[in-house]
């Protein structure tokens, strides 16, 4: 055999194992499908000074593009923070909820539901050790019929 059908063989042989292999590609990473991922939910303000209550369950995730967001989450003020009033935490989420486009509920007064888009945002506010604290849900708003 000559070095120029040796060769000749060699290619033959790399084309055909080459060709019978087929590519292996890394499976895509499969995405985390967690429950709580707040920081998709720019538009809702958290309040400064407190902390996710540890006791609670909380739940932040959005669905199909944005399209679908849940938003339910409980806190409480800090052990070390200066205990605040309601009225000033209320006060406080109005400004930054109305600075984020949110609209006071029509009929009102207590600061406690707040409108934007085809969304509803609830407020529950309590105290618990003697520290303020607060629920925010999200929700569908109601759809008005005729």
């Amino acid at each position: 055999m000559t070095l120029r059908q040796v060769i000749m063989s060699l290619a033959v042989l790399v084309i055909l194992v080459g060709c019978g292999e087929e590519e292996r590609v890394a499976p895509p990473p499969q995405q985390a499908m967690g429950a709580f991922s707040p920081e998709q939910f720019a538009d809702i303000p958290l309040p400064r000074g407190y902390v996710f209550s540890p006791d609670q369950d909380q739940l932040a995730v959005t669905l199909a593009g944005g399209t679908v967001r849940r938003f339910d989450v409980a806190m409480e003020q800090r052990e070390t923070a200066e205990p605040q009033a309601v009225t000033s935490l209320l006060s406080e989420m109005q400004r930054d909820l109305t600075a984020l486009g949110w609209l006071l509920a029509p009929n009102r007064t207590d600061l406690l539901e707040w409108w934007k888009g085809q969304e509803r945002l609830v407020l529950e506010t309590g105290r618990t050790g003697g520290r303020t604290t607060i629920r925010l849900r999200l929700r569908p708003a109601p759809i008005v019929g005729p």
